[in-house]
């Protein structure tokens, strides 16, 4: 109103104009403190938010022994706050920074189809048409297989088992993984439902190889990190380290210590991105503004809408959600937003978009030491915007800490076991010092044992063997791998808490098996009773 006053001809007289002007600016000067008054508690407001988050986090840290935590908030195209909490490392207690490189484990799923996004943008591929078309050499026992396109390897729907093709992800090479899929058999139709696997997400790495002529590490340093700044962004595990890369961390009986697991070749593309708080900030930012970055247009914004474009509907612990490309999405609830988990045996990591917010969060965890780890970014939302999202859904074995209490439970079994064991050994020993040969409880005088524990006591061993061969020749049969593949495999990545548990179940179980066969094979002295 000021400004229409000002520029009102109808005052002819100057010294009205100059009585005018000077009106205005004592209008201005007095409703100046008013106006920082009203912006300051929104300020505070925020600045109690981040005395909360970093309260919280301090405490989990503290309560949990998780090693470190960095995380990034963002808002239309500002990072609001970036802070890193605790260490890089518990042997080396270097300090953690929101520069320290991450794994950041399936959130690297999204990166993976904006690639093949843009590969389809040059005109190397149409998403539609079938994998084989492009890897010819992707040839599996279900003659489905040659109808899986490449969007539904993006979108989760190619019928490619989840949990059970884990063990073939882990090669050298694409050449070796597409070699090693020769006996794979789909467990649903290709596009029918929703099953994650990362092996969907593999098959796309061996894909952008293929139609770009590059590696999969170029490609992505080329066509997505360089272009958006994240200098601190690679998924060459070489160049990772030289970058400055956090130590990985799991549970050993309670105790957190180093672990860090190999980035193998063929797992890149579905879970070994590694990237900084600093640069996850970049990711976001370029996620909510439709590919803008720094006020330019440096992904197609046709590419982004894809990604978060609604796929497939699938059901995750009674909660109905849906997927796009890389990123999940939130359904029939008043607030949309974008996310995704990730879980690596040594790292996790959350992404969170809400775009009716304009806001985006990340969280980096350097160890699978805490069931809490994928709370912290919904936390952050809560506490920032007064929303109430529940916990992201993430299956119980996701939560590693889960899997080392579950080793620790055993430890008992298995201690009661060996001592008792111990204990039968003595004794029989003591039987035979003694000259006797009777170990079965008999009341009955005979030169034999029964017939029945002469077919129960070996039944043990034969059971296990059963059970070990049977289970062999599915895997095999259906999977492509032998046991003793998957149990390498399972040591390179597993909690070692849970491994050595494992392994001292299993033997003290064949150890007891053997037992009792040996004993069944003495016999008694004639006309002995028991």
């Amino acid at each position: 109103m000021s400004s229409n006053y000002l520029g009102n001809r109808t005052f002819k007289r100057q010294h009205k104009k100059i009585f005018c002007l000077i009106a205005v600016v004592c209008l201005f000067l007095f409703f100046l403190p008013g106006c920082a008054g009203a912006a300051e508690p929104q300020t505070n407001k925020m600045s109690a938010g981040y005395t909360v988050i970093d309260k919280y986090i301090g405490g989990i840290q503290k309560e949990e022994n998780i090693p470190g935590i960095s995380i990034v908030v963002v808002q239309n195209d500002k990072i609001l706050y970036c802070k890193a909490y605790g260490v890089a490392g518990v042997e080396s207690n270097e300090p953690l920074t929101t520069a320290t490189l991450f794994d950041l484990a399936s959130l690297t799923k999204s990166f993976t189809a904006l690639a093949v996004l843009l590969l389809e943008d040059q005109g190397l591929i149409d998403i539609d048409q079938p994998l084989q078309k492009y890897l010819p050499d992707f040839q599996i026992a279900d003659p489905r297989g040659a109808d899986i396109t490449v969007r539904q390897l993006l979108n989760q729907t190619g019928g490619i088992p989840g949990i059970l093709t884990e063990i073939l992800i882990f090669n050298d090479s694409y050449e070796d993984l597409l070699a090693s899929l020769n006996n794979l058999r789909l467990n649903n139709e290709p596009g029918s439902v929703f099953e994650y696997a990362d092996l969907n997400y593999c098959l796309l790495g061996a894909l952008i190889e293929r139609q770009s002529g590059m590696t999969y590490e170029k490609f992505m340093d080329v066509n997505i990190f360089k272009p958006l700044g994240m200098n601190r962004t690679t998924a060459d595990p070489n160049k990772a380290e030289k970058l400055g890369k956090a130590d990985g961390h799991q549970s050993l009986y309670g105790k957190t210590v180093v672990r860090n697991i190999p980035s193998m070749k063929s797992a890149r593309a579905a879970g070994w991105v590694m990237s900084s708080a600093q640069d996850m900030g970049k990711w976001l930012m370029v996620n909510l503004n439709n590919g803008v970055l720094d006020g330019k247009q440096i992904i197609p914004a046709d590419a982004i809408n894809e990604l978060h474009k609604t796929a497939v509907i699938y059901e995750d612990n009674n909660e109905k959600m849906a997927y796009g490309m890389g990123w999940s999405i939130s359904c029939y609830t008043d607030i949309l937003y974008y996310f995704h988990c990730g879980d690596t045996p040594n790292f996790t990591t959350d992404m969170l978009l809400l775009p009716d917010y304009n806001t985006g969060i990340v969280v980096l965890v350097n160890g699978q030491v805490s069931t809490n780890n994928h709370d912290i970014a919904t936390k952050i939302a809560n506490t920032l915007l007064g929303l109430d999202l529940n916990s992201m859904n993430v299956p119980w074995w996701a939560h590693w800490k889960a899997l080392d209490t579950l080793a620790t439970g055993i430890l008992f079994p298995i201690t009661v076991l060996f001592i008792g064991m111990i204990i039968y050994l003595v004794w029989l020993l003591k039987q035979l010092w003694a000259g006797k040969r009777c170990f079965f409880w008999s009341r009955m005088a005979r030169n034999s044992s029964p017939i029945w524990q002469i077919v129960l006591y070996p039944l043990p061993m034969a059971l296990f063997l059963i059970v070990f061969a049977v289970g062999n020749i599915v895997l095999n049969a259906l999977y492509g791998y032998n046991i003793f593949v998957a149990l390498g495999l399972f040591r390179m990545g597993a909690p070692p808490g849970l491994y050595l548990s494992g392994i001292l179940s299993i033997a003290i179980l064949i150890s007891w098996a053997l037992l009792l066969v040996l004993v069944v094979s003495f016999t008694r002295q004639a006309k002995q009773t028991c």
